[in-house]
């Protein structure tokens, strides 16, 4: 039973946490479980390093998910503080599983590229982007999801937003955006080198109308 449920920014105190739902999510495929953390805690700075917003649940005191966007640039501390985390954390990849850790930036440019594609495909400026959803399995039903998106969206309107966008793709729980109001824009379905490097097998660019 949840006796309470905080919604707050991200603290640095939660990146073990937040970094332990990201590899359970995502972050699975070595049987080094340790590279599997380190995976993910970099994936996770990563995404700290781009963003400037951020909003973290916390369910009887233990952070539970967390999301976050960017509106413009993050502040130069903050985006050299996580980049700096996030160098690190591959080094120790390299050390622990260097072929994994090969594999991984592999996985990571052609993700960017294809973003990037999907991007250019659309009139959507670079900007106004939820960077990361994620919600700890065991409290999914809760509505956790939906408050977490919604105070994105929210910071991105109230930064003179008029449109938002973000990826997905079809191993992630893409019909959930459309529930809350997105819109499917381009799609881009991997070629089999893609899919070499463990690319979904379709990529999907969403964006929501804040002006409706």
């Amino acid at each position: 039973m949840v006796s309470r449920v905080l919604y707050r920014p991200f603290d640095t105190e939660d990146f073990d946490a937040i970094a332990l739902i990201l590899q359970q999510l995502w972050h699975n495929n070595s049987d080094n479980d340790e590279y599997n953390r380190l995976e993910a805690a970099c994936d996770l700075a990563y995404c700290l390093s781009s963003s400037t917003f951020s909003q973290v649940a916390v369910i009887d005191g233990q952070a539970r998910g967390i999301s976050l966007a960017r509106a413009g640039q993050s502040s130069g501390a903050v985006k050299e503080h996580w980049m700096d985390t996030e160098r690190a954390l591959l080094s120790q990849m390299r050390e622990l599983e260097p072929d994994a850790c090969a594999e991984y930036l592999s996985f990571v440019r052609a993700t960017i590229r294809t973003n990037n594609r999907l991007l250019e495909s659309s009139p959507l400026p670079h900007d106004n982007e939820v960077t990361l959803l994620a919600v700890d399995r065991d409290v999914h039903g809760l509505g956790v999801g939906t408050v977490l998106l919604d105070a994105a969206v929210s910071h991105l309107s109230s930064r003179g937003a008029t449109r938002a966008h973000l990826y997905t793709d079809s191993n992630c729980s893409w019909k959930f955006y459309e529930l809350h109001g997105f819109k499917r824009t381009a799609t881009h379905r991997a070629n089999r080198e893609e899919r070499r490097h463990d690319m979904p097998r379709e990529s999907f660019l969403y964006e929501l109308d804040l002006t409706a």
